[in-house]
Formats: structure tokens, sequence, C-alpha cells
């Protein structure tokens, strides 16, 4: 495969991240890119990274391209990939969020608000869907009942117990571990010849990483984050929460929703309901995944510090595992009880995100209006999947017009 240099390989980052739309498609157009137009990847490593970066938690896309461009250019790969893919999205949410907290109070930033909130319902009924396909389908005998009723209590206490969803997702795994592990619901092949071996590269692997520069790097950010801890104050408090959000991000991008919201509005109450739902809506405005809303949240509570602050914490976690992790993988995906925590997880996400869409739906769906948009919106995304960007500016438009 050919070698780029690191400018060529940080204008591709930042490349991918500016045409980062798409939520999942995106993964489509970062493989035409470097595998099939660059030639920097092999198709084999660049499926098998894409299938240990899906069961990792945070952003597949960012942990993806940061993944690979460590095993392209070392350390200064996986800060560019990373970064430069997040980059654009973090600058336009950013700036997004100024002008909301300096301006939402005026009457045609409400009148967009109001529509791009039905909006967001639209989004999480459709994430609803598409993560219910997966959990619900092909669980064998039964198994579709047990997700149902790991689903069903998650919703339980998250809209009428208020319980954090962070316990909700450790009772979920837990339940889908019992519930699971001891049937024959989940399927897990038998490990191979080729497993093995690769198995056992992987103790290389690890030992190589641990004297490595990425080490060095990590004791770096531990360093930093210390200081910030210390010495800035609410620094901290933003760092210890998007770091738990960002370990515990399970799923597709729309599951960090419930745990964000938990975090953000009802614990630590940095904004309230209505701005976290404006927040999201701005965020899928912008190329790049959903957690960006971190930068969002991280604005209002220490501006563009707190936004940089943010947005590193939350995306930390699933590049130090990816790295760390890269040589089990084989081990990793063949363990029954990695998959079936993991459909429990999965599960107890399906309860969590109908609550929180109910919940939003409340606040939201207020008039004809909004309800057409919000109905018209899930139309386009679910039956004829549209993208989201040109249902976004439909919707602002639509919204200006209407209500």
């Amino acid at each position: 495969m050919k070698k780029p240099t690191i400018l060529q390989f940080a204008k591709t980052a930042l490349y991918i991240g500016i045409t980062g739309y798409g939520g999942p498609a995106i993964l489509g157009h970062m493989k035409k890119i470097l595998v099939n137009e660059k030639e920097w990847v092999e198709e084999e490593d660049f499926m098998n990274s894409l299938s240990l970066a899906d069961i990792l938690p945070g952003a597949t896309g960012v942990t993806l391209l940061g993944y690979l461009g460590y095993k392209i250019k070392g350390i200064s790969g996986l800060l560019l990939g990373a970064g430069l893919f997040v980059l654009p999205s973090f600058l336009f949410t950013t700036i997004l969020a100024q002008f909301y907290f300096s301006y939402n109070s005026l009457g045609f930033v409400q009148k967009i608000f109001a529509g791009l909130g039905a909006l967001v319902v639209a989004l999480l009924i459709n994430a609803l869907i598409s993560l219910s396909k997966p959990v619900l389908g092909k669980s064998g005998k039964y198994g579709y009942l047990k997700a149902l009723t790991i689903a069903l209590l998650a919703f339980l206490l998250e809209y009428f117990a208020g319980i954090s969803a962070t316990y909700i997702y450790l009772l979920s795994g837990f339940l889908g571990f019992m519930l699971y592990y001891f049937s024959k619901d989940v399927d897990v092949a038998p490990e191979t010849r080729k497993d093995r071996e690769e198995r056992k590269m992987g103790k290389i692997t690890l030992k190589s990483i641990l004297t490595s520069h990425f080490t060095y790097l990590l004791f770096a950010l531990v360093v930093m984050g210390t200081m910030l801890w210390y010495f800035i104050p609410g620094a901290g408090q933003l760092i210890s929460s998007f770091t738990h959000m960002g370990t515990l991000a399970l799923g597709s991008g729309m599951s960090i929703i419930p745990l964000m919201k938990s975090i953000a509005v009802d614990q630590n109450n940095w904004v309230t309901l209505k701005q976290f739902q404006d927040g999201i809506a701005i965020g899928q405005i912008t190329p790049g995944p959903v957690l960006i809303t971190a930068a969002f949240i991280g604005y209002k509570v220490m501006g563009w510090l707190g936004a940089f602050i943010a947005t590193v914490s939350i995306f930390l976690p699933s590049l130090v595992f990816i790295v760390i992790l890269g040589g089990f993988h084989e081990k990793i995906k063949h363990l029954k009880a990695v998959k079936v925590v993991i459909k429990g997880f999965l599960a107890g996400f399906i309860g969590v995100i109908a609550a929180i869409a109910l919940q939003f739906g409340v606040k939201s769906l207020i008039n004809w209006q909004t309800w057409a948009i919000f109905l018209v919106s899930l139309f386009l995304i679910t039956k004829f999947k549209k993208s989201v960007i040109w249902v976004i500016l439909g919707t602002i438009i639509v919204s200006f017009l209407i209500i």
C-alpha cells in the first residue's frame, strides 16, 4: 500500500471531517477515499478496524479514522485523524452555540428551534427503529421477549423514576448477561486457528503499545487534565462527566443522548431540557458525530475552553480503548460474555431513548405546525431515506414560514 506524508494524511482527514454528513454513510465515504482512491489502507485491514471501532464506545467514525491514522503514521496520525475529523463540527457547533446563547430570545430564532425541536423527536424515533432491528430481531426463540423486557424496564426507570442513565445501562448489561449468556439466543462462532494466532499476536501488540510514544501521550494528557482540574474552577467536573459519557457511549450516536441528558440536565443543571434539545439540533446541522453536542454544553458552562474540554473528554476514551485493544480484537469479538452484555446495553438504550423521545415530544409537539414538521421529517428519513442535512435545511425554511 502507498504511504502518505503527514501533510497528505492531514488534508485528507480534514476533508473527511468537512464532508462527514449522513451518520453511518461517512464510513463508506471514508473507505472509498482511504482504500480505493488513496490506497493507504488494505480493505481487509479497514474492515477489521471498523468492526472493532463499532463495538467500542464513542463515535465510530472518529475512533476508526484515529486508529487508522495511528497504524499509518503513529501518534501524529492518531491525533490528526481524530482531531481533524472532529475539528469542522467542533468549530461549527461552538460558533452556533455562541450565537444561540446570545440571541435565542429573538422571535425568528425561536421559530427555527421550535421546528428543529420537532425534527429531533423524529430523529430519535428513527434511531429507535434503527437500534431495535439488530436487538429485537434475530434473537433466537423468545430472545426478542428478553430484549423487550429489558427495554421496557429501562423505559419505566427513565421516564417515571428518573434514575441516572448510567445505572440503567449497568442494570441492562447485567440483565443481558443473565438472560442471554446461559441460553442459545446469541450465537458465538467457534475460534479458528487464525483467531488463535491473531490472539497471540495481540500480546506482542499490547507490549509494543505500552512501551511506545502512546504511553507518553497518555501521561501528558493525564498531567494536562490534572492541571486543568485543580487550577480552573469547573474544569474537573467537565472532564469527569464527559469522559464518563465517552466511556459508556455504546451503540449508535443517538444512544449517548439519554446519558448526556441525565448528566448535563438532571444532575448538573448545565442546560435546560429545551436547551439540550436545541443543542442536539445544532449538532445535527454540523458534519460529524452526534457526540459533538458535548461542545454545545461545554460552551454553555465555560465558553470556548469548556467546549474544547468537553469535546476532547468525550472522544478520548474510545481512542485509548481501540489502540490498546486493537491487538486483541479477534479474542474480544468471539467472547460470548462481551456479546450478551452489549446486547443488554442496546436493549436498555432502546427503552431509555423511547422515554427521552416521549419527554421531548411532550415539550416540542405543541401545535399542528410542529406535528406536521415531525411527521413529514420522520416520513422522509424513514421511508425515503433522505439525507438528514437536507431535512434539516427544509425544516429551518418551513419553520420560519409557518410557525
